[in-house]
């Protein structure tokens, strides 16, 4: 079957099993049948003043309408099924290429604009598909109509076709201009909901300061309004389109009753019927005029999916992590970094980087890491535990280097409490959750008065930041793996659960067998750890020894 060149279509086309030509064939037989209806009216019609049998005509008519209705709820529900399933498998195939990208491509293209492009696309094309089908049909109608006008009238036929093929070329001319204006619509309002993105999660920030509040509220007022102003010449253009619609079967109507008839006699027996045909053709042109702006939309949509697809396989395919199912680290003795070294990229070409580092880190030893804010710490323990590479120098495991084959078993050693942590609502990834066990962390964790452990997760996680660190650290004792690192992890903590935290409960992990890696600034423990590594400017300093 041919395609047609569409994003829609290439969209359906691309996600189904099915072909949409069925679809498309049904709607078709139904719009042809919707332009029956009007020649056996008319031909009724006619019958009537010479009083014949009107029988075969009411038969036809019945026959003509079922058909119709039929096909048009057909068409309309077998597309819904395979737009749903389109979406399904787009959803589906798009969250598990999530999964496979790196944290740089996470961190590059910005949570808040990731989320909005995995989500708002998939509403607008389910909800414009019934309109779609029927501008579709209304397209069969109007094409039938035409050519039951050539039956009736050739001369109505063909001032007709050059009435639309006008209007055809005015529409290729301004859908260029449209199009473009939705692209900068489109980058106005991401900018929009950035700022909006700000106000929401630094209410606190601009509630304390008036200035921040007002510059910020500005730059959204500024975004909202340029976009705003595009909206509203996207609408001018649209409104000229429909207009245009319009007023070619107007302009026709007083063509074919006042001027063609006095230029062509035989048309006056006709005229009734060239009316009425006219006035048919008047709702399908409306219908496919509206159509426009929702399909504008929705092809825009569908080629931001595309796009979306189109980077995410590009940043898979340089850093593609090759799952070595058999490789087992589990009961490793020593993590060995070598001559690893990471700069981020910059387009001053003053990038920050990290390393080159050469250490070695023993299992079950508690390791803090200190420095000030910006020594490199954070990105130390991305790199160390898999969710960077390095771009000189490895990993390695006992004797077994880490390539793009073994990230995936080597990063299946930690469990990971970061300062930005995210607390989800159940225990994934954890296969058979023992009760008993989370109710024991809750009360080491001093939380079993706060929440409770119910249908596979907690019963509330509208706590403090220090509350949720506690119920991220029950959640990653639970996923039992080697290597527990944490950054600043007590810096939300009581002083109280803070003394708890270094002198009692990281002495019960260690015994468990567990390997820990800290960052911390509380000076006042480092004596509990085995090892201390100080940061400074990318590299590790020094090194004490407090055992």
């Amino acid at each position: 079957m041919p395609t047609i060149n569409m994003p829609l279509m290439r969209f359906i086309e691309r996600e189904n099993r099915s072909s949409y030509w069925q679809v498309l064939l049904i709607a078709t037989v139904s719009g042809i049948a919707n332009s029956l209806l009007l020649g056996i009216i008319n031909h009724a019609a006619e019958a009537v003043t010479q009083n014949a049998d009107l029988t075969q005509y009411f038969l036809l008519y019945i026959t003509a309408f079922v058909l119709f209705l039929y096909g048009q709820w057909y068409a309309f529900g077998q597309a819904i099924q395979m737009v749903e399933e389109a979406i399904f498998n787009t959803r589906s195939r798009l969250t598990r290429k999530v999964q496979q990208v790196e944290l740089a491509f996470i961190e590059t293209q910005g949570s808040n604009e990731l989320y909005s492009r995995l989500t708002q696309s998939d509403t607008l094309i389910s909800q414009s598909i019934p309109q779609i089908i029927g501008a579709f049909q209304m397209f069969a109608l109007m094409v039938f109509s035409l050519l039951y006008l050539g039956y009736v009238s050739v001369a109505s036929f063909v001032i007709t076709l050059l009435a639309i093929g006008l209007g055809v070329v005015y529409f290729l001319m301004q859908s260029q201009a449209i199009r473009a204006a939705l692209h900068t619509v489109k980058q106005k309002e991401e900018s929009y909901f950035a700022s909006i993105s700000h106000l929401v999660n630094g209410f606190k920030e601009i509630k304390v300061n008036e200035q921040k509040a007002k510059d910020l509220l500005k730059g959204i007022t500024s975004a909202s309004h340029d976009a705003q102003l595009i909206k509203y010449e996207v609408g001018k253009l649209e409104a000229t389109i429909w207009g245009f619609g319009r007023l070619f079967i107007y302009a026709l109507l007083p063509i074919m009753v006042f001027i063609l008839p006095n230029l062509l006699h035989e048309q006056t027996q006709d005229i009734f019927k060239i009316v009425a045909t006219l006035l048919f053709l008047t709702g399908s042109v409306t219908a496919l005029v509206n159509i426009i702006p929702i399909l504008n939309r929705v092809n825009l949509a569908v080629e931001d999916v595309f796009a979306l697809e189109t980077t995410m396989d590009n940043a898979i395919a340089h850093s593609q992590v090759i799952a070595a199912n058999t490789v087992n680290f589990q009961d490793f003795n020593t993590l060995s970094i070598d001559c690893m070294q990471f700069s981020y990229p910059s387009t001053t070409g003053a990038a920050f980087g990290v390393g080159p580092f050469n250490e070695k880190i023993q299992r079950g030893e508690l390791l803090f890491i200190i420095g000030g804010n910006g020594s490199g710490k954070s990105t130390f323990l991305k790199l160390l535990t898999g969710l960077y590479y390095p771009q000189t120098g490895g990993l390695s495991v006992d004797d077994t280097p880490i390539d793009v084959g073994t990230y995936a078993a080597y990063r299946r050693l930690f469990s990971i409490i970061f300062t930005d942590f995210h607390l989800f609502d159940k225990f994934y990834g954890v296969p058979d959750v023992d009760v008993q066990k989370v109710n024991e962390w809750l009360e080491k964790m001093q939380m079993q008065h706060k929440v409770e452990y119910k249908n596979g997760g907690f019963t509330s996680t509208n706590l403090s930041t220090g509350q949720r660190k506690r119920l991220a650290f029950i959640a990653a004792m639970l996923e039992d793996r080697p290597i527990l690192v944490m950054d600043e992890f007590a810096a939300d903590q009581d002083p109280q659960f803070r003394q708890y935290f270094y002198e009692t409960l990281l002495g019960e992990v260690k015994s468990m067998g567990k390997t820990i890696i800290a960052v911390t600034h509380d000076d006042h423990y480092f004596h509990v750890a085995d090892r201390v590594w100080k940061m400074d400017e990318g590299r590790i300093e020094k090194h004490s020894l407090t055992q």
